[in-house]
């Protein structure tokens, strides 16, 4: 409780200077989410989507909340500071760190900074410093709602006109800081990332490459190569998106031999609005790895991207299966990481009214590779579904910036979760949960 008085009069004397100071202009912006789930057979580690003999699944039920904040101070016309203040990041009721004499303990959903940055227009262009935002590109799969401590760069030369760059650089570990784990001078992991853009009014495109070095493993060194284009057009009513990744990787490591990393994923959508009803048609693509034992790594879904939620249960961030923002991605370790997918998903929302929103989906989804050698929970002859999702939704507007949201999924899942061949083990899967979102 200290923490979250001493981060408000911060805040409050930051203000204060703003009032008294004609240089400075502060403001701040934010949200606040209260959600309650309910997790059919699940084990407070995602859903469970195998049953032992003679046993039935237990149940998850609990209440999370997120309060975040997001300061802006505008020094003057070509220099401001910027940042988002956690005072709560999905943090369940009941087990909140108040204690204070722990410290900033940002994985228990503690007050932390998540974003801390300046914005300086100089002449060659906008710069942000800092603890700066990043994993956000193109449409929202694999975006995740990340930070690094970098520096990003808009030349301005092409930024009056369609084109636009973009280079920034980030620095995973310090391998020489005065924090660091070891003494290794070049045991650090950077990564560099350039991007071209195109925008008109029908058109948003861009493609970037991201060279990352990592030396942080001192027995090993890693370099990686991933280019990601995107390409989203609208016309009247309609629009087409679409988002890739390549991934090409190789670890030289100390004690001998090269592993190597060529990984690929995509989503095409294509969709529209029919008066008071909007819908979409989806396709995810995930390579698959089909042989855990050799130097070769194929998976691409680490993780759908915790901002990619176009599925309660499949991809939503409290499941555990391809979105890793509650629950690690595949946190049960059935071998979906491995494994890939490929998931088509039919999406539509209402507008009922102007407060009204009903929202339904259906999705299939099976494994790119379903047997890996030496993979995760694989035998052979391993079927690859992974089944049937259904959700329904609605959204209320009880206030201009306050929201409630209802949620229902089912996934009737398919044989690829069960322990062996013929086992009929897999359990089907529900979720409920409900949303009170605040904006200010």
């Amino acid at each position: 409780m200290k923490k979250i008085l001493s981060t408000v009069a911060a805040i409050g004397l930051v203000a204060g200077v703003a009032t008294t100071a004609s240089a400075l202009d502060f403001s701040v912006s934010g949200n606040y989410t209260v959600e309650g789930y309910y997790l059919g057979s699940a084990n407070g580690n995602g859903v469970t989507l195998q049953e032992a003999a003679n046993v039935d699944n237990s149940s998850d039920a609990y209440w999370m909340h997120t309060f975040a904040m997001k300061p802006t101070m505008t020094v003057n016309d070509k220099i401001k500071m910027a940042g988002e203040i956690r005072l709560a990041d999905d943090s369940e009721w009941g087990n909140q760190d108040d204690t204070g004499n722990v410290g900033v303990n940002a994985a228990a959903g503690d007050v932390y900074v998540h974003r801390l940055y300046m914005e300086w227009l100089s002449p060659m262009g906008k710069v942000h410093m800092g603890r700066v935002s990043s994993g956000a590109f193109g449409t929202k799969f694999l975006d995740n709602d990340g930070r690094a401590n970098g520096i990003k760069f808009w030349p301005s030369a092409l930024a009056s006109g369609p084109w636009k760059t973009y280079i920034a650089t980030s620095k995973g570990t310090d391998g020489d800081g005065v924090s660091a784990v070891n003494t290794q001078s070049a045991a650090d992991n950077d990564s560099y990332d350039f991007r071209v853009y195109y925008k008109t009014d029908s058109v948003d495109a861009s493609i970037r490459y991201v060279y990352g070095n990592n030396n942080s493993v001192i027995t090993q060194a890693t370099q990686t190569d991933m280019i990601n284009p995107y390409l989203i057009y609208k016309t009247g009513d309609y629009f087409f998106a679409f988002e890739g990744v390549s991934v090409k990787a190789d670890t030289d490591l100390d004690a001998g031999g090269t592993t190597e990393t060529d990984a690929k994923a995509a989503l095409v959508e294509v969709g529209g609005n029919f008066g008071n009803l909007s819908a979409a048609l989806a396709y995810v693509y995930a390579s698959g790895d089909a042989n855990a034992t050799d130097n070769q790594t194929e998976n691409a879904l680490g993780s759908s991207g915790s901002e990619f939620e176009p599925l309660y249960i499949l991809t939503g961030s409290h499941m555990g299966l391809l979105n890793s923002d509650v629950q690690g991605a595949d946190s049960q370790g059935y071998g979906m990481g491995e494994a890939g997918c490929h998931v088509v998903a039919l999406m539509g929302d209402y507008k009922v009214s102007d407060r009204l929103t009903l929202h339904g989906a259906i999705a299939i989804a099976q494994a790119d590779e379903e047997v890996q050698v030496g993979g995760a929970q694989s035998y052979a002859n391993r079927d690859d579904s992974y089944g049937t999702e259904y959700n329904i939704g609605a959204a209320y507007k009880l206030l201009d910036n306050l929201t409630y949201e209802a949620h229902f999924g089912y996934l009737d899942t398919g044989e690829f979760f069960d322990s062996a061949a013929n086992a009929g083990d897999a359990e089907s899967i529900i979720t409920l949960s409900h949303h009170l979102t605040m904006n200010f």
